[in-house]
């Protein structure tokens, strides 16, 4: 599961205030907005967190005017614990919401509904997450739920096969997209056979031989106390809370250890060609390998993504070469990648990779002006935090990877303090032609001998695919 930046318009805006000899008066501009001004701080609001005997860690969060609560739990299992089985984790959190506590999926939502929200899972590359957003007279009630949920979940076995097969044509029909076929082949040539995220994608036909033995053993193995890490912020009495929590979870025991490996992306140079005749786009996705959140360099690339994505997305909307310029940066453990996806216009697939890349060596070779980004960037954090939800994502990403406690206070300090000099540091160390994983799924006939000319390729292994791997 890829967790991907929302902002694009305004990083495409942001980009053309921040590159290098962006004017005015250019045609096509217009007038400059003013630049953002200074970030107002951010401090964590006052929180306690606490080690039940059981391993079971949680936090509370007094937060806010309006009698409202969120309450979700965070247990370390995701896809990076599927092993062979890929996507069990995924099948499993959706029979999680079938049923618990001897209620259907009907009746869960109508006890969620009746106290002001719903209940909502979702599964990351690390992690299952379930919790709802309720009015604070029933936080006590919703919380006993959601450990219901997470805790014994009823599987009931005349759900699952509608569950799996849904699953199981979701994925056939994904298998059918060009962006879904570069990200499934990036991660084949990014991670090597026997690791979980080898495969972004079922194999044809896997869901389909997986059981409800299969879902109860995922469940038994990997959700525990002491792999879980529960959230709460709004208004409540924590000594009420805690005691809830106690009743709700005191005697889950703590399970096994935490034995998932690590997830540090290949480096490259190494370019996969996809055949789609016929394509009207060509679908680009490029992975650089970066150092992991919790190094020196973390904060220098995100402001890195933020400046040389925006540039990227303003140089291809403003050509009109393509449909949806992106770039993110994706942490996973022990590692990260930088990543620029798009769907370029096919005849100006060399022309727009040509841009990308020139772009990106620009800021290998300048120092960019980039004040004004770190300026938005800090803001944005800021805006992030401002709601009970946003700020338990931040807390969640803190604590997920074992950053400093004091991560969300310092943000806004380490993203101005970062200079020119250290942004451009990472892309040279990290934007280089011998490290990218590059693939492109287009009508190969009208692109292969450009791409195969490109020199920003010329270190890469070029390799023709008929189809993305499967195997």
């Amino acid at each position: 599961m890829m967790i991907r930046s929302v902002f694009l318009p305004a990083l495409a805006l942001l980009a053309a205030i921040a590159a290098p000899g962006a004017r005015a008066d250019e045609p096509g501009r217009g007038l400059l907005p003013p630049a953002p001004g200074e970030p107002n701080p951010f401090e964590l609001p006052a929180s306690q967190t606490l080690t039940l005997e059981n391993g079971l860690t949680v936090t509370f969060v007094p937060w806010g005017m309006t009698p409202t609560m969120d309450v979700i739990v965070s247990v370390r299992a995701g896809n990076i614990d599927d092993g062979e089985q890929t996507w069990i984790a995924d099948l499993t959190a959706a029979m999680m919401e079938e049923g618990f506590a001897g209620m259907d999926r009907a009746e869960i939502g109508a006890r969620f509904g009746a106290m002001g929200g719903s209940l909502n899972t979702s599964v990351t590359q690390t992690s299952t997450l379930m919790g709802s957003y309720v009015l604070a007279e029933h936080g006590e009630d919703a919380l006993h739920l959601i450990a219901d949920a997470v805790r014994r979940p009823d599987f009931p076995a005349d759900a699952f096969e509608r569950i799996r097969s849904g699953m199981s044509r979701d994925i056939e029909r994904r298998r059918l997209e060009p962006g879904s076929q570069a990200f499934v082949t990036a991660f084949h040539t990014l991670f090597p056979e026997g690791h979980p995220y080898h495969f972004g994608l079922p194999r044809p036909g896997q869901i389909d031989t997986f059981t409800l033995a299969d879902v109860r053993s995922f469940h038994d193995r990997h959700f525990s106390a002491g792999r879980t890490h529960l959230y709460i912020a709004g208004r409540f009495d924590t000594l009420e809370m805690e005691a809830a929590v106690r009743d709700a979870f005191g005697d889950w025991p703590r399970g096994a250890a935490d034995t998932a490996p690590q997830a540090v992306p290949a480096r490259g140079p190494a370019v996969h060609l996809i055949d789609r005749p016929g394509a009207p786009q060509s679908t680009v996705h490029l992975v650089y390998p970066v150092s992991s959140v919790t190094s020196k360099d973390a904060t220098a690339i995100s402001i890195m993504d933020a400046a040389l994505g925006g540039a990227i997305a303003a140089r291809m909307r403003e050509a009109g070469w393509s449909y949806s310029p992106t770039s993110y940066v994706q942490w996973t453990r022990g590692g990260g990648m930088w990543t620029y996806t798009d769907d370029i216009d096919t005849p100006r697939t060399l022309i727009a990779l040509t841009a990308v890349f020139d772009t990106i060596g620009s800021l290998r070779q300048y120092d960019w002006e980039m004040e004004s980004t770190r300026r938005w960037l800090a803001s944005l954090f800021v805006m992030s935090a401002g709601s009970s939800y946003g700020l338990l994502e931040n807390l969640g990403l803190r604590d997920s990877f074992g950053l400093d406690h004091d991560y969300l206070d310092q943000r806004v300090p380490s993203i101005m303090s970062t200079s020119d000099r250290e942004v451009s540091a990472v892309a040279r160390a990290y934007l280089r032609d011998d490290r990218f994983t590059l693939v492109i799924v287009g009508d190969l006939d009208r692109i292969e001998d450009d791409i195969r000319g490109m020199p920003s390729l010329r270190l890469a292994d070029i390799v023709r695919h008929e189809a993305a791997p499967t195997d």
